[in-house]
């Protein structure tokens, strides 16, 4: 069972980098100090630790050099580990059991990204040198992560500012801009985006101008207006004249910004919404 990496191994005074009063950290290739590897990487194996402290909060770099032939079994790590091939070629695999038959082969110069609680595997068919970035602390596990159970995301969505201002008559205007805060919590990366979603003259139905459109293998591109952060205000812009093409455009016309989570490939859930904005 592979196990994490132990203190006495990884941080040994002759490999770890000294940082003294925010001096820049550099090394030339001959300078690196190397260490034997730990139990749970393959017989042979070397380590450097060229940044940070690997079984300490916050960020580190280390490089392990790996012999040809070797293998490691499936395995997991409790936070992201992002990979660069210095030298030789790793074949990288996911799922539970390691398939030679399933791998990609990465070679020198190629960077890939093990996410947290992944099970993956290594195959190694030459010596390989692969330096590896991440947040500490580094352990390696090869039982199946434990489910985590869903939190549930909860959010606020408030209009601050909208022009033309609403009630009004929009006239000659070519678009609208409404300027929205917002708060998501429980919130995770590329997950939420804001619509701008009009009235039909279908009961409870809207449309947007800017819905992706599902691929022909149903996945759907990136969204606009994705929402970078948990906490913020976003701008939105409306052209109006494909808005105003809608055989089915409810007059008046009214519009509400809709908050969004993609929850799968092909769906995405309304977490939020404004109050309705009416035009004369």
């Amino acid at each position: 069972m592979f196990r994490p990496i132990a203190a006495a191994i990884l941080l040994s005074a002759a490999f770890v980098p000294a940082v003294a009063g925010g001096e820049p950290i550099a090394f030339t290739p001959e300078v690196i100090g190397w260490a034997d590897g730990p139990p749970s990487m393959p017989a042979g194996s070397k380590i450097a630790v060229l940044e940070g402290d690997p079984l300490a909060e916050g960020m580190f770099t280390i490089r392990v050099r790996i012999p040809a032939g070797a293998a490691l079994a499936p395995h997991w790590h409790p936070r992201d580990e992002r990979v660069t091939v210095l030298s030789g070629a790793a074949e990288l695999g996911f799922g539970n059991t390691a398939d030679r038959a399933r791998v990609t082969r990465y070679e020198a110069g190629s960077f890939y990204v093990n996410p947290q609680r992944v099970m993956h595997y290594l195959f190694f068919p030459e010596e390989t040198v692969l330096q590896m970035t991440g947040i500490g602390p580094w352990e390696i596990h090869s039982a199946q992560p434990a489910a985590q159970p869903e939190k549930p995301v909860t959010a606020t969505l408030e209009l601050s500012t909208v022009d033309p201002p609403a009630h009004s008559v929009l006239g000659d205007a070519k678009s609208i801009t409404a300027v929205v805060d917002y708060e998501i919590r429980n919130f995770r990366p590329s997950t939420f985006y804001l619509s701008m979603q009009f009235e039909t003259t279908t009961a409870n139905q809207t449309f947007s101008s800017t819905v992706a459109r599902v691929s022909p293998d149903n996945v759907l591109p990136p969204q606009p207006n994705l929402l970078a952060e948990a906490k913020g205000t976003y701008r939105l812009n409306q052209e109006l004249e494909p808005i105003l093409r809608r055989a089915n455009l409810m007059r008046p016309i009214r519009f509400r910004i809709f908050l969004h989570e993609q929850t799968s490939e092909t769906t995405s859930e309304v977490v939020a919404a404004t109050d309705w904005v009416e035009y004369r």
